[in-house]
């Protein structure tokens, strides 16, 4: 009887076994056909002007991530190790991921949008003269600056860090207004002769950048007469061109500018780029 009793509970446990590994396999099974969830890719943008993008995507049950570097290159698909290096031409790039499960279940795709300088733009002449043609004011020397700073202002020619399609110079012009400056600080550029406003030379423009910051530059034209002007960058953090009309004023002759950064109010150590002055 004994006998019977340990062969039946030797039988038994084998049954109990061979259920727990079927549903142990089923279980694998199972996961192998989930759609990977929370999917994102992180984009680092090298600012070397190598063009070099290290994209690191992540999910939950992927094996796999489906790429598309967004340039018109190839889809591929890559092993879920980070990173990914892909290496862009200038521009504004929007980069979608995939994940895949061991099965090759696909999620849905992510995105993310960025832009990419593998080549900046080296200003190198400048033109301050009035009888040698249209005024451009270049900002080409990061160690020097043609500015000088009124009333409180610092001021450096700087290599950009803030690149977009709008603007590809290397080096662009940066305004610190220290906490502490008068309401009314500027910059002063003077040109080397008058330069004369005609109607092939009436509307002055400058790339204008606010960190974190709407701004309202005004510009004091200084010459035959004196007159200011201003224009409001409604998008901080970004590039937007300025334009000043000076078809009212043809015929006059300037000899300066200064201009004025969010002129009368409190100076709090706000920050500002231009470049690319013309006339």
């Amino acid at each position: 009887m004994k006998l019977i009793n340990i062969v039946l509970f030797l039988i038994v446990s084998a049954l109990m076994l061979s259920c727990e590994s079927d549903n142990i396999r089923g279980t694998s099974f199972a996961n192998q056909t989930l759609t990977p969830i929370n999917v994102a890719v992180l984009v680092d943008v090298a600012i070397d002007n190598s063009g070099i993008v290290n994209l690191y995507p992540s999910a939950e049950g992927a094996s796999n991530f489906e790429v598309d570097f967004g340039d018109g290159s190839d889809l591929k698909v890559f092993a879920a190790e980070a990173p990914i290096i892909h290496v862009y031409e200038t521009g504004t790039f929007e980069v979608k991921v995939a994940a895949l499960s061991t099965s090759g279940v696909r999620s849905e795709e992510v995105s993310e949008s960025f832009f990419i300088l593998s080549t900046c733009v080296v200003d190198d002449e400048e033109n301050i003269d009035g009888t040698a043609g249209p005024l451009n004011i270049t900002i080409f020397d990061r160690l020097e600056s043609g500015f000088i700073p009124l009333g409180g202002f610092t001021t450096r020619a700087v290599y950009s860090q803030v690149f977009n399609l709008s603007n590809m110079s290397c080096n662009i012009q940066e305004v610190v207004r220290k906490t502490g400056c008068s309401s009314f600080a500027g910059l002063l550029r003077a040109f080397t002769t008058p330069f004369t406003i005609s109607e092939t030379s009436d509307n002055f423009t400058i790339d204008l950048y606010g960190v974190e910051n709407t701004v309202d530059l005004n510009i004091l034209f200084v010459g035959s007469q004196t007159f200011n002007m201003t224009q409001s960058l409604t998008a901080p953090d970004e590039w937007e061109k300025l334009s000043f009309d000076l078809s009212a004023h043809h015929g006059e002759t300037l000899t300066r500018v200064i201009l004025y950064f969010d002129k009368g109010e409190t100076c709090e150590d706000e920050v500002y780029y231009f470049d690319n002055i013309q006339l």
